[in-house]
């Protein structure tokens, strides 16, 4: 199953800026996220803030998902409603957005730069990058920098529970309250304009080779980890590759319907 693979974060924010290429300027109806064991708050947080690079709608609906969009008879009308205008979201399209958004895989697999939180990482996202830096004893590589985004409310909860000192130990540094789209100078941003970013935002690999003129790669938060150890992104069996999730993703199991805006 999809969702049993390491590094599945990816498919959202992969998804969601898919859904906005795809929805011509419409307002989507998505269907097929419901039969997912779960999507939680940081998975749609990811899916809209890509969704929003590429689509020019105010908003989206999610079958199942969002609480407008809720129940049989409410998923039927807004079906009835898009008549004829449906596009399916194939394995190719996906392949096609992961390689747009991994804009930087084929200048080589080295990381210079690690950065997390856009939009800005939540309570349970610091929780869980505090985890994975325990799963092992390995250090950060020290060729790599670590940076995260988050508000200062979640910095501040985050060092109750002890999140913060955790992974500050192990060298992320910690920036509150601003976007890595307002970041776009050195000393943040590495001066060496050969230089990589790995970022598990759609939003920022979207955004992030023209603000920074850096070469920007994608991957999952369980990539960004490994890669501020090992100072390369590796996933698969290969480096670079990409993720189980979308290696075996199936045509058929996810379909987008789009409804135009009608003025």
């Amino acid at each position: 199953f999809l969702y049993e693979h390491r590094g599945f974060d990816s498919f959202f924010p992969a998804m969601g800026w898919t859904c906005g290429n795809l929805s011509d300027g419409g307002v989507p109806l998505i269907l097929g996220f419901d039969s997912l064991p779960a999507v939680s708050g940081d998975n749609l947080k990811a899916f809209c803030a890509a969704f929003g690079t590429t689509g020019s709608a105010p908003l989206f609906h999610m079958a199942n998902i969002t609480p407008e969009a809720i129940g049989d008879d409410t998923i039927q009308r807004l079906l009835q409603s898009c008549g004829e205008r449906r596009v399916e979201v194939t394995k190719a399209d996906l392949c096609k957005s992961y390689e747009t958004l991994d804009s930087g895989k084929g200048d080589g697999d080295d990381v210079s730069l690690v950065a997390l939180g856009n939009p800005h990482l939540s309570l349970e996202e610091l929780g869980r990058l505090s985890k994975m830096i325990d799963n092992d004893n390995r250090g950060k590589h020290e060729s790599v920098r670590v940076i995260a985004t988050l508000g200062r409310h979640v910095h501040s909860n985050g060092t109750e529970l002890g999140f913060t000192q955790n992974l500050e130990s192990f060298g992320v540094q910690f920036i509150n309250d601003t976007c890595w789209c307002m970041l776009l100078d050195p000393p943040i941003i590495p001066p060496n304009r050969n230089a990589k970013i790995l970022t598990n935002s759609g939003k920022y690999a979207h955004y992030g080779p023209g603000l920074t003129n850096r070469r920007i790669r994608f991957g999952s938060m369980h990539d960004c980890m490994e890669a501020a150890k090992t100072g390369n992104v590796r996933r698969g069996n290969g480096n670079g590759s990409f993720p189980g999730w979308l290696r075996l993703f199936s045509t058929h199991q996810f379909v987008t319907t789009i409804k135009k805006i009608i003025k």
